[in-house]
């Protein structure tokens, strides 16, 4: 197209960012209401089960969500196993769902598969309300599993040779990018208004950017009907198009070193990740005293912190020349988990007071170095050795993130039942052995150059 926009590939990588940031809000929004629809003392009926506290010695006995009482009103106060099963429930779906949709997604192709699975989502979203007590969580796990593996094929189609290191860098940043606007506005619609209001608000928003993605996404960028001869050419110099695909060489993949190098640094970098998307409310509330939503707010400050470290790294991931590229995957990987692990060990040896903005930004800056370096390491290797499968190196990444996922939301609250900071000692010590072994692995095994069957 002769007349179209010179740089429409940036704004399909923009739109792109916020349609799967969004996508998986769908997911968090449930961890947000969480802290309003599990709390008893906010319910109607609290005054009578105190009264009738010696009858109702046990708290389970209580129903704390009888018909009669409107649904913003009902409560669904949960054990620490109940919670485990339910904050599992998302991701024991995107484990599920994660080969079922990667299949949809290379035969249908990425445009038409993530607008099915943005209306869906949506829909379950708004739904989740009505079914809370049995939660629709592994529904919404399963219909948004492509989101990492998208990340790979957008990557892939869309991103030149040279800027793949920033399009690594931004479409990762779906991650923060939903902390930004779900726990904080979350929390503020669910203390303000009521819970299911969050998950209606979250169903809109989801649908807006499910249009904005199929009015301006194409598979194929040569297809585009905005984008200029010269842009396309510049999209695909350098690019190799020998091996289909759709038909990944399964065993190369599973048996090459330099994915499991991704793989496992994944695993640990998710595995402590999770803590400011899923337990920082409850660890905000409990340990450090903020109220629920000024809790779902201080997500906001790593969130801000880390765009434009992301920026920064992949910018420096793509132009720094004085050293190898396998040697920025190592520098960047390991400033994002050895750097993480040392503040760490100063947050297990300084408890914390109430209140403190001190213990609120040093158990902050571990997970800002994380997300923020790790783009420049395991996520940019991942794109790197798979090339044209960098969808379904991207989508065993996801099962693996899921297993480690599901293993932090039983472990942790199985740890913490009080939620008080020498339970949460416990935690941060496993998450210093988890990033140092993890990136030790990495270091050794990682590759820069595509793998022969790339």
């Amino acid at each position: 197209n002769s007349g179209g926009f010179r740089y429409i590939r940036f704004v399909v990588l923009i739109v792109s960012v916020f349609y799967l940031a969004f996508l998986q809000s769908s997911v968090m929004s449930f961890n947000t209401a969480y802290v309003v629809l599990a709390n008893e003392t906010t319910s109607p009926l609290y005054g009578n089960y105190k009264l009738g506290a010696t009858i109702h010695a046990l708290e389970s006995s209580f129903d704390w969500a009888p018909n009669y009482l409107p649904l913003s009103l009902q409560r669904f106060p949960l054990d620490a196993v109940q919670r485990s099963f339910t904050f599992a429930g998302s991701f024991a779906g995107g484990l599920l769902g994660t080969f079922p949709m990667l299949y949809v997604l290379r035969r249908v192709g990425a445009h038409q598969t993530m607008f099915v699975v943005g209306v869906a989502a949506s829909a379950l979203c708004a739904l989740t309300p009505l079914a809370i007590a049995a939660s629709f969580e592994l529904f919404v796990g399963f219909i948004t599993a492509p989101i990492f593996p998208v990340v790979g094929t957008i990557v892939e189609e869309w991103a030149p040779m040279h800027e793949k290191g920033v399009f690594v860098a931004i479409l990762s940043a779906f991650v923060e990018l939903d902390t930004l606007f779900t726990p904080p506005v979350g929390s503020l619609i669910a203390e303000k208004i009521n819970w299911p209001t969050v998950f209606y608000v979250q169903a809109l928003v989801n649908l807006f950017f499910t249009v904005a993605w199929l009015y301006l996404f194409r598979d194929d960028p040569s297809k585009h009907p905005l984008i200029t001869l010269e842009e396309a050419d510049a999209i695909k110099s350098g690019k190799n198009r020998e091996t289909d695909a759709r038909n990944p060489p399964y065993r190369a993949i599973f048996t090459s070193l330099a994915v499991w190098a991704v793989l496992i640094s994944a695993i640990g970098t998710i595995f402590v990740g999770q803590f400011m998307d899923v337990f920082s409310p409850q660890y905000f509330t409990a340990v450090l005293g903020y109220s629920p939503t000024i809790a779902g707010s201080l997500t906001i400050i790593p969130t801000v912190a880390l765009l434009p470290l992301k920026a920064i790294t992949g910018v420096f991931s793509d132009k720094i020349t004085t050293i190898g590229e396998v040697t920025k995957l190592r520098l960047f990987n390991s400033l994002a988990c050895f750097l993480g692990a040392a503040f760490f060990v100063v947050v297990i040896l300084v408890p914390p007071s109430t209140n403190s903005p001190a213990a609120t930004a040093l158990i902050m800056i571990p997970f800002i170095l994380l997300a923020g370096f790790t783009t420049g390491g395991f996520h940019k290797s991942a794109v790197m050795i798979s090339r044209q499968h960098s969808a379904f190196v991207y989508s065993i990444v996801h099962i693996f993130s899921m297993l480690a996922l599901i293993t932090s939301t039983f472990i942790i609250p199985l740890l913490t039942p009080e939620n008080t900071f020498e339970q949460w000692r416990i935690v941060f010590i496993i998450f210093i052995a988890v990033l140092v072994t993890t990136n030790i692995f990495f270091v050794i095994f990682t590759k820069a150059e595509p793998e022969e069957w790339a």
